[in-house]
C-alpha cells in the first residue's frame, strides 16, 4: 500500500481518515458529501492508480514540468508520490495516452466563491445529483474556492493502449469522457492534459478544494451506458450527419454563415482603419479602455464589443513586434465583454462564451491580423500608380541604373561610391540584425512549445504565431538546426 503523503490537517487522529469536521447536510450539495478528503482517501487513490511516479507540475507554469536530458531532449519530470514535493504539485497529469486508471472532466460553468459543493453552479448540481442517484457519481469532486468551477474523478477499470495510443478501450474512455463532459459542461482543452492534484496539501487558497465520494471502480462501458441511458441517448444510434430537412434549409444556413464571416470581416476593416487614424484616443465611448457598441440605449453589443477589442489587441502586438498568444488574445476579449456587460447588461445574464469558442476566436483573431495587408499606426499608403506613371518610372530607374553604373566605373573611390558603399553597409546591417532578431523569436516559440508540448510546432504554426511567411520561418529552423540549437 502506498505510504501517506505528508498532510495539512491537524485535527486528524492516526485512526482517522478525514479531517474531523462535522459532516454537512447533502441539502443543495447536488448529493455530494461535503467532508473534505483526508490522507487515507488519497492514499486508495494512490493505490488504484497504481505508480510510484507521476508527472506533475507545481503551478500553472507548464513548462517547469519539463527538463531536458543530456542530449537536450526535452523529458517529463516525474515526482515519487511520496515525496513532500509531489504534495506541493498543484498539477498532475494522473492519465497517459497509454494508460488510464481514471476519468477526469473539467467543469468550466463557474459557481460561487467558497470551494464547497454548495457552491457549485445549479445546473452543475442538479446534473450530479442525477448521476448519484443512479449510482454513478464521481468519486472525487474538486472545486475551485474563487470561481466555483470544479473537476470531478470517476475510477475505472485501466485501460491500456500501444506506443500510438490507439486502441478500443481508449476509444470508450474519449466517447464516456465526452458523454459525461456534454452532461456537465465540461472544458475538453483544460491545462495541456494536466489536471488539478487532489495530492496538493500546501497552504495555497486557490488551491481547490477536494472531496471523496466513494472508493467504486466503474466498469467504462456500464458507465457510458448509464449516461447516455439518462440523457436519453442510445448507444446503438449515431449522429445524423444530414442535419437539415431540406435542401432549401442547407442553403439558408450556408447563407447566414457567410454574412456572419462577412460582418466580421468587415469589423476587422473597420478595426484596421481605426487604428489607422489613430481614432481611439477622441472616443467618447471609451469605457475602461474599451469602445462599447450599443444595440440600443442602455443595451450593450458584448460579443461585436469583444471581438472588436480582441482585434485592436491582436494588431497593437503584431505592431509592438510581440507574440499574439491565445492568452493575451482571450484576455483582451474577456476584460471587453465584462466590461460591456457591467455597463450595458440591460438585464441579461453573463453569457461569456466557452473556452472553446474563446481559443476559436483567438485564432480568428490572429489569420486576420496576420494576413492584414494594411500598415497599421500609420497613415494609408498612396494609390496604385497608373500605366503612365509606371512606364514613366521604370525610364526613370533604367537612365538612372545607367548613370550609376557608369560613375561606380569611371571613380569608384570618388564620393558618390563612398556614399552608396555607406548606404549599402548601413542597410546590410539592419537586415542582419533584423533577421537576427527573427531567428530569435523563431527559436524563442519553438523552444516555449517544446517545453510545453514535448515536441516542436511545425513551421506553419511558428509563421502564424509570429506573423511572418512559412518560407521565412523555415529558413531560420534550417538555419537553427545546422548551428546545432534544434534537433
Amino acid at each position: 500500500m502506498a505510504m501517506s503523503l505528508p498532510s495539512s490537517d491537524r485535527t486528524r487522529t492516526p485512526a482517522q481518515g478525514r479531517v474531523a469536521q462535522p459532516i454537512l447536510t447533502r441539502r443543495n450539495t447536488g448529493g455530494l458529501d461535503d467532508t473534505p478528503a483526508g490522507a487515507t482517501d488519497r492514499d486508495a487513490l494512490l493505490e488504484h492508480l497504481g505508480r510510484n511516479v507521476i508527472h506533475a507540475s507545481v503551478d500553472r507554469q507548464f513548462s517547469k514540468a519539463y527538463r531536458r536530458d543530456e542530449d537536450g531532449v526535452s523529458c517529463p519530470m516525474y515526482y515519487r508520490v511520496t515525496s513532500a514535493a509531489f504534495a506541493r504539485c498543484q498539477y498532475v497529469m494522473l492519465t497517459t495516452k497509454q494508460y488510464a486508471a481514471v476519468l477526469v472532466v473539467d467543469i468550466d460553468r463557474p459557481g460561487s466563491p467558497g470551494g464547497h459543493p454548495a457552491d457549485l453552479a445549479l445546473d452543475v448540481r442538479q446534473n450530479l445529483a442525477m448521476l448519484v442517484q443512479c449510482g454513478i457519481g464521481p468519486s472525487w469532486v474538486g472545486i475551485n474556492p474563487i470561481n466555483g468551477k470544479a473537476q470531478a474523478i470517476w475510477l475505472i477499470d485501466p485501460v491500456y493502449a500501444d506506443a500510438t495510443g490507439q486502441s478500443r478501450n481508449m476509444t470508450l474512455l474519449s466517447a464516456t469522457s465526452r458523454a459525461l463532459g456534454e452532461l456537465l459542461d465540461h472544458d475538453p482543452h483544460f491545462s495541456h492534459r494536466f489536471s488539478r492534484s487532489p495530492f496538493y496539501t500546501g497552504n495555497d487558497p486557490t488551491a481547490y478544494r477536494w472531496y471523496c465520494q466513494h472508493k467504486r471502480v466503474h466498469r467504462l462501458a456500464d458507465l457510458l451506458k448509464e449516461v447516455r441511458a439518462m440523457m436519453g441517448t442510445s448507444s446503438h444510434e449515431t449522429a445524423p450527419r444530414q442535419q437539415f430537412t431540406s435542401g432549401r434549409e442547407l442553403i439558408n444556413a450556408v447563407k447566414t454563415r457567410r454574412e456572419e464571416a462577412q460582418a466580421f470581416k468587415a469589423l476587422a476593416q473597420d478595426v484596421e482603419k481605426e487604428l489607422g487614424d489613430e481614432l481611439d484616443q477622441y472616443d467618447p465611448e471609451l469605457i475602461d479602455g474599451v469602445r462599447v457598441l450599443w444595440i440600443s440605449q442602455g443595451k450593450a453589443a458584448r460579443d461585436e464589443t469583444a471581438f472588436r477589442h480582441a482585434l485592436k489587441t491582436g494588431h497593437r502586438l503584431r505592431a509592438a513586434g510581440q507574440r499574439m498568444t491565445d492568452a493575451a488574445i482571450i484576455d483582451a476579449y474577456e476584460h471587453a465583454y465584462n466590461v460591456a456587460h457591467r455597463h450595458g447588461a440591460d438585464g441579461r445574464d453573463n453569457e461569456m462564451p466557452p473556452m472553446r469558442d474563446r481559443q476559436t476566436m483567438a485564432r480568428r483573431v490572429r489569420g486576420y491580423v496576420t494576413q492584414s495587408k494594411a500598415n497599421t499606426g500609420h497613415a494609408a499608403s498612396a494609390q496604385r500608380a497608373t500605366t503612365t506613371e509606371r512606364k514613366a518610372l521604370a525610364t526613370m530607374g533604367r537612365r538612372g541604373g545607367q548613370k550609376a553604373a557608369q560613375r561606380w566605373k569611371t571613380d569608384p573611390e570618388g564620393e558618390y561610391a563612398q556614399g552608396r558603399r555607406e548606404t549599402l553597409k548601413a542597410a546590410n546591417q539592419r537586415r542582419t540584425i533584423q533577421g537576427r532578431g527573427t531567428r530569435a523569436r523563431v527559436l524563442h516559440v519553438a523552444m516555449d512549445t517544446l517545453a510545453q508540448t514535448g515536441k516542436l510546432p511545425s513551421g506553419r504554426e511558428i509563421a502564424a504565431e509570429l506573423g511572418v511567411t512559412k518560407r521565412t520561418v523555415n529558413m531560420h529552423l534550417r538555419a537553427l538546426r545546422e548551428a546545432g540549437m534544434l534537433d
